[in-house]
C-alpha cells in the first residue's frame, strides 16, 4: 500500500463524526505496532512508551494529549492538550513509536 493509499484509508476510517474511542479497531488495523484501547468515548493509543490521549473535537477536529506518564484524560477534560485536524492526528499516530 503506498503512503497516499494509507492516508486515505485511515483518513476515511478515523473521517467518521464518532466518539474517537470508536476508533479502536480502525486504529489498530492501520497502526498494527500501536497498542490501542478506549476509555469511555477517549482513545487511547501507545507506542515508543508514550500514551497518545484522543477526543473528538469535531467533525475533523480532534483534542490530544501527549504523556509519557501513566495515561490520564486529565488534560483533555479541562480543556488541555492540543487541538488537531484529522491529517495532523494520522501523522501523530504514525511518528508516535519513532
Amino acid at each position: 500500500m503506498s503512503p497516499d493509499e494509507f492516508r486515505a484509508e485511515a483518513a476515511a476510517c478515523l473521517g467518521q463524526d464518532k466518539p474517537a474511542g470508536d476508533m479502536v479497531d480502525c486504529v489498530s488495523r492501520y497502526f498494527p505496532d500501536a497498542d490501542v484501547f478506549r476509555e469511555n468515548d477517549d482513545l487511547f493509543i501507545k507506542g515508543g512508551g508514550r500514551f497518545l490521549i484522543v477526543r473528538r473535537a469535531g467533525p475533523d477536529l480532534f483534542r490530544v494529549s501527549l504523556s509519557v506518564a501513566a495515561p490520564s484524560t486529565n488534560l483533555v477534560d479541562y480543556g488541555g492538550g492540543r487541538e488537531t485536524t484529522l491529517n495532523e492526528l494520522i501523522d501523530q499516530i504514525a511518528t508516535l513509536g519513532d
